[in-house]
């Protein structure tokens, strides 16, 4: 998600639908300068690291209005 103090590129507090916009392709520090990201695609939603708050509803709607996409592995 993004920052509204700042505009950077940060970890998604697992409340606001629709406001996670990537998917890190590596553990997020805060101190970097350049962010390797995936801003479309579908993933397995095992497979994506989620805030422990986080229920089924919001992981449904967390990407909503993005072009990312998750679904359980078959």
């Amino acid at each position: 998600m993004l920052d509204d103090a700042t505009g950077k590129l940060a970890a998604w507090d697992g409340q606001k639908a629709g406001a996670a916009v990537g998917v890190l392709t590596l553990p997020l520090e805060g101190t970097e300068s350049v962010l390797t990201y995936w801003k479309s695609g579908t993933f397995a939603t095992e497979a994506l690291l989620w805030p422990e708050s986080v229920d089924a509803v919001k992981k449904a709607n967390a990407f909503s209005g993005s072009a990312i996409s998750h679904a359980a592995l078959p």
